[in-house]
């Protein structure tokens, strides 16, 4: 009796664009290190007691391709790490970040996640590694 009804949903279902697959690139975070493993065999690390600024990119091309990025630069800045938000353990990253940063700018983090245009948003000048 309520065949149309799940034929309705079905449809509806089948007609939404497929989300893009997660990134292949994968964070690995321990006391000493930030590594990231871009998932091509490349592996590029950064000592927390190095980094000294974290911002965040962010393109027009979203949502169905990755759109916000972070960036984390050694205090010479000399050497940077670009980290996609859907990297595999990009949670962790950014949960140790609000951790250990002294004065890591959340409302930052939500600006950018929030822009859809292309953008460079401060996120931590180094002042202390707590």
């Amino acid at each position: 009796m309520l065949n149309w009804l799940s034929k309705l949903f079905r449809r509806h279902h089948e007609a939404q664009p497929q989300r893009r697959s997660a990134s292949p690139v994968r964070v690995m975070l321990d006391e000493k290190t930030i590594s990231v493993d871009d998932g091509a065999g490349g592996i590029a690390s950064l000592p927390w007691s190095s980094l000294g600024n974290v911002a965040v990119i962010t393109t027009d091309s979203g949502p169905f391709a990755t759109d916000l990025f972070w960036i984390l630069t050694d205090k010479e800045g000399r050497q940077s790490i670009t980290v996609p938000m859907d990297a595999g353990g990009e949670d962790a990253l950014l949960k140790a970040m609000q951790a250990r940063l002294t004065g890591f700018d959340n409302m930052a983090v939500v600006e950018a996640m929030s822009s859809v245009e292309s953008g460079l948003f401060q996120i931590w000048p180094a002042t202390e590694i707590t």
